[in-house]
């Protein structure tokens, strides 16, 4: 009761500390210091500011980046309401309002790009930033601007551009620890900005490489003992162009090259239980990976119009060994060793209105092409290789019409068709060869329409109603027979209302939305054996919630942040099959009611961080998820988590340093269950580290 009290008293009294705050800095001349600084974004494929568009947008800043010692697009998603990363193995599935793809599946429900480049396979999503501008999420369904598997949302990351103005840079040394086994951890690296003709050509240069041995041991008889080890590199480089006002040229290239462990797998219980932090295998634990990218945009911008194309080619290969029993001993299933190769080839062309406030119609069109190659292979208890040809084409458009007295209607549609050709060769578990194709074609309508009123010139109300697209495709894990080669789109309609308001002179930034997902043609992993299952469209999911985020400046440099998300998300009218199983048969089992995988019903953060004028600073956030279910069938139930981050250091203009900590009182918690060998097969997530940043600019 007194902690009620104290909540209570606290809200009550927030707005007249606040605002004799507020009075205190304007008589100190110190406003600026206390407002937040508007964001542009370009998630509807223009520049607008992202308080400004009548949908759930989260931007992360480069500022955010850099103070919160955010490293991966993992870590930002606990920043952000309803959005969480499943991780299993490789895999890193993003999940926003509860949307996910099936387990098994190939493809992302959503969309990635990295500038304008789309990463489509989950093995892709695991990105490791670098001299990142910003990151824009966009929740619910994209399909009018983005197209096909963008059902949950899209993830926009931008990079910083060259400037041919001055030449500067930043180098960065970090060094850290992983307190559960006292290993090292090494980040180095640093972006160039080279201006070659002035105001004219300029190039950027940025790199990195990470490298540690990892937090999990190996007490089984494997020689190698560093279970969790990861080492990488990657960069990009960027010529820009830009001959006068009217032009904008840039060439983009992009590449990495990751080996890493992936012994973060153990049994918690069961007869091969090991210690947290620790794991007993006996078989080979790697992961071998390369990306390269290259982009060519081209923007005009003329008196009437905008133009832009983006053509972009994008490839990414990953090779795997894996011990299948994951336990010190030899089970006879033998080793498991895998291989992903993607290709990827598109266009977009787009056209769009000059912005401005007294446009009384917005608009832009465009089309989209894109030739893809995918082949996976699998050499376990089966031994198989799947390829794929696929192709892609697009028509799309959005507007908004400014009504006047404060009204904004805004329509979007696109027009997509997806070709899929699909080839299986191999053997099955029972030896019989494979040898069979099919062809998945769609040609889907992708409409969006929302309304949005501005209450003040700093609050806006809107409503939404959007249509999202998950594509069909093929089997490439476990279809033995043609016929259970293919499967069909899912599809959604989005339903979504929010106000964003800037409040207190740009002190205060706090943002409400209210949703409703209903999923039609679920594709789903029915169970046909004990060892073999297949994909069918065979559900429907309910996805509603709520999410509201903040950020204010109580005082001069002192900067609060926070956010909730609330969700509910299950599966409706979905019966799975009964089979025979190893101790006789199995009977049919209802999904009705079970909740969606890696949807936890609570996300939150919470957030502080004070700038002093003398370059000094200090600052913490705590992230947190309740429990959440591993599987479709609800049986492997994870606790919810709460961690802990902290850092503190100085910097002026040239010189910098950061002592930091993330997981800071060393919670102990899972990412991923399943049942296995007689045990709970977990996987772990990090544990506690610390260390130090180092950097300087010139």
């Amino acid at each position: 009761m007194k902690k009620t009290i104290a909540i209570h008293a606290a809200l009550l009294l927030a707005p007249a500390i606040l605002a004799r705050g507020a009075a205190h800095a304007a008589e100190s001349g110190q406003e600026e210091r206390f407002q937040l600084a508007p964001i542009v974004v370009t998630a509807e494929k223009m520049e607008q500011d992202v308080q400004r568009i009548p949908a759930s947008v989260a931007a992360v800043t480069a500022d955010d980046i850099e103070e919160k010692h955010v490293q991966t697009f993992y870590e930002v998603a606990d920043y952000v309401p309803n959005v969480f990363i499943n991780a299993n193995s490789t895999e890193n599935i993003i999940v926003i309002r509860g949307i996910s793809p099936m387990s098994g599946s190939l493809y992302s429900a959503t969309g990635m790009y990295v500038d304008g480049v789309n990463y489509p396979i989950h093995q892709t999503q695991d990105l490791d930033f670098i001299d990142v501008d910003r990151v824009e999420v966009l929740k619910g369904p994209q399909g009018a601007l983005y197209g096909r598997n963008t059902e949950a949302g899209v993830v926009n990351v931008i990079t910083a551009q060259p400037t041919a103005d001055a030449f500067s840079g930043r180098a960065f040394a970090d060094v850290g620890m992983w307190d559960s086994r006292d290993e090292p951890i090494y980040k180095l690296g640093g972006a160039f900005n080279l201006p070659l003709v002035e105001d004219k050509l300029a190039m950027k240069l940025a790199l990195q490489g990470y490298g540690t041995d990892g937090w999990m041991e190996n007490v089984g008889p494997h020689s190698e003992k560093d279970a969790a080890r990861k080492k990488y590199y990657n960069g990009h480089g960027v010529l820009r162009w830009t001959p006068d006002e009217a032009w904008d040229l840039s060439f983009i290239l992009r590449g990495m090259h990751k080996t890493q462990s992936l012994g973060v797998y153990r049994f918690p219980d069961g007869p091969y239980a090991t210690r947290r932090n620790e794991i007993a295998w006996d078989g080979p634990n790697w992961a071998d990976s390369d990306m390269d990218s290259e982009i060519l945009k081209i923007e005009h911008h003329g008196d009437a119009v905008n133009v832009t194309s983006v053509t972009a080619r994008h490839s990414y290969s990953q090779n795997t060994g894996f011990d299948t029993d994951l336990t010190p001993f030899d089970m006879g299933y033998g080793d498991m060793t895998s291989y992903y190769d993607v290709e990827t080839w598109s266009e977009e062309f787009r056209v769009a209105s000059k912005p401005g406030e007294n446009n009384r119609f917005d608009w832009l069109a465009g089309l989209f092409l894109s030739v893809e190659s995918l082949a996976t292979a699998n050499y376990s208890m089966n031994r198989h290789v799947t390829e794929q040809d696929n192709w892609g084409a697009a028509l799309f458009g959005q507007g908004t019409w400014h009504m006047g007295a404060g009204w904004h209607l805004n329509a979007g549609a696109r027009v997509e068709f997806d070709r899929l050709e699909g080839k299986k060769t191999g053997v099955s578990m029972m030896g019989m060869p494979m040898n069979f194709e099919d062809t998945v074609e769609d040609t889907v309508f992708l409409p969006s329409i929302g309304l949005s009123y501005d209450i003040t010139d700093d609050v806006m109300a809107y409503v939404k109603a959007s249509r999202g697209y998950l594509a069909g495709g093929f089997d490439a894990y476990f279809a033995e027979t043609k016929d259970l080669f293919t499967y069909d789109p899912e599809y959604s309609w989005n339903f979504e209302a929010g106000v964003k308001n800037r409040l207190w002179d740009d002190r205060l930034v706090l943002n409400a939305a209210v949703f409703y997902i209903d999923s039609e043609d679920k594709q789903v992993s029915q169970f046909i054996s004990p060892y073999e299952r297949y994909f069918v469209n065979a559900a429907s999911v309910e996805s509603y919630g709520a999410e509201f985020d903040a950020q204010v400046r109580l005082l001069p440099g002192l900067t609060l942040t926070g956010s909730l998300g609330l969700l509910n998300s299950e599966f409706k009218d979905w019966t799975q099959p009964g089979y025979m199983g190893m101790e006789g048969p199995v009977p049919a089992m209802s999904y009705d009611g079970k909740r969606m995988t890696g949807a936890p019903e609570v996300s939150w953060s919470l957030g502080v961080m004070y700038r002093s004028e003398s370059g000094w600073y200090v600052g913490a956030d705590a992230l947190g998820v309740s429990s959440f279910y591993a599987s479709a069938e609800n049986d492997h139930e994870l606790d919810g988590r709460t961690l802990i981050n902290a850092r503190a250091g100085w910097e002026n203009d040239t010189l910098g340093f950061m002592l930091w900590a993330k997981n800071l009182f060393d919670e102990d918690y899972g990412e991923h269950s399943i049942s296995w060998m007689g045990g709970s097969l977990i996987q772990q997530g990090e544990p506690r580290s610390f260390g130090v940043m180092m950097q300087y600019k010139w």
